[in-house]
């Protein structure tokens, strides 16, 4: 054997000794899950909104353009405001913060309880953090709102990070008591003194409160824009890595109604996800949103952002319609 032939046999044997690197996946055939996301939309008895991007296509999109209400999906925005405050310094996760009877919001908030019993709760920003993202803390979320300067600081995170189409105008307090034809006064810290005040709003004003917040483009996100909020989000563009890695961290913990975008997830894949729900009047549901990031068994991640709006169908049939569009982006992942 001569001395080239021995030499390229020697490099053969090398390079089949060198484990091979799967290739780096992403959505398959496009118009196929255009098409089906397409015809999940159109059979629910309502408007529905959904965008899905894997790292290096553009976004794929059912009405990606149309305005949704965030509601709860509100607090991963804020999130993601206060650790970019975190990353220039302007706060800290250990920062000590003591919640009264008096920070306290309504609807969602857990952290009540700990207020009603002791008086008063030391806690961090850290925490604050995670309650609003994993449990939907309204409380938690006001006082972050609070701590970064209200919401035009929210606004204008969003918009020194050059993501359009995403609106925080009100906190939790403002568009929760004005969705039910009132204006928050601070003695609706006291949920019984709240819900007697809403007994007390004429059925007439409610229900026309009501139909303003299905039209008010304030507090709302489209598609498009959301899912490229999280697309940048896992890109790690919008914030430094170890941010980045926390906030994802925290997204991975929600408990929030696992029968929307997590049910449709396989094994396999995890999900970092934040949920939105609105009041039902009269049959109709406000909205019904969950956001997050999928991340696929070879690691890359896939933004997704579902909304389902004035529909006319329960929970479960809402929720249902939301995985299903989850397993629908995961099966046409390769």
């Amino acid at each position: 054997m001569s001395k080239g032939v021995r030499l390229a046999a020697a490099v053969t044997l090398v390079v089949s000794l060198v484990p091979t690197q799967p290739t780096a996946g992403g959505l398959g055939d496009r118009n196929h899950l255009h098409t089906e996301l397409a015809a999940l939309a159109s059979a629910h008895p309502g408007r529905v909104g959904i965008c899905v991007q894997d790292p290096t296509s553009p976004p794929i999109c059912v009405n990606g353009e149309q305005l949704f209400s965030l509601q709860s999906v509100m607090k991963l925005v804020v999130a993601a405001a206060v650790m970019r405050a975190v990353d220039e310094r302007r706060v800290a996760l250990s920062d000590r913060v003591t919640v009264r009877r008096e920070d306290l919001s309504v609807n969602i908030q857990p952290i009540a309880d700990i207020v009603s019993e002791r008086g008063s709760f030391e806690t961090s920003l850290g925490d604050l953090l995670r309650r609003a993202v994993v449990e939907s803390d309204s409380a938690a979320t006001d006082m972050l709102i609070s701590r970064l300067g209200g919401t035009k600081a929210i606004q204008a995170f969003l918009g020194e990070s050059g993501l359009h189409g995403i609106r925080i105008d009100r906190t939790e307090r403002e568009l929760q008591t004005e969705t039910d034809g009132l204006r928050w006064t601070p003695k609706f810290v006291f949920p019984e003194r709240l819900e007697q005040a809403r007994k007390e709003v004429a059925e007439a004003k409610r229900q026309a409160a009501f139909e303003a917040y299905l039209t008010d483009p304030r507090d709302t996100a489209s598609p498009r824009g959301m899912v490229g909020f999280l697309h940048k989000l896992a890109a790690g563009q919008l914030l430094s890595a170890s941010s980045t890695a926390h906030l994802l961290e925290v997204m991975k913990k929600t408990v929030t109604f696992p029968d929307r975008l997590r049910a449709g997830v396989p094994s396999g894949w995890t999900i970092g996800h934040k949920t939105g729900t609105s009041r039902t009047r009269n049959g109709i549901n406000g909205v019904t949103n969950d956001v997050g990031i999928l991340t696929a068994p070879d690691g890359r991640h896939v933004a997704v952002a579902a909304f389902v709006a004035e529909s006319r169908t329960g929970n479960e049939e809402r929720a249902a319609m939301i995985a299903a569009a989850a397993r629908a982006i995961t099966a046409a992942y390769e």
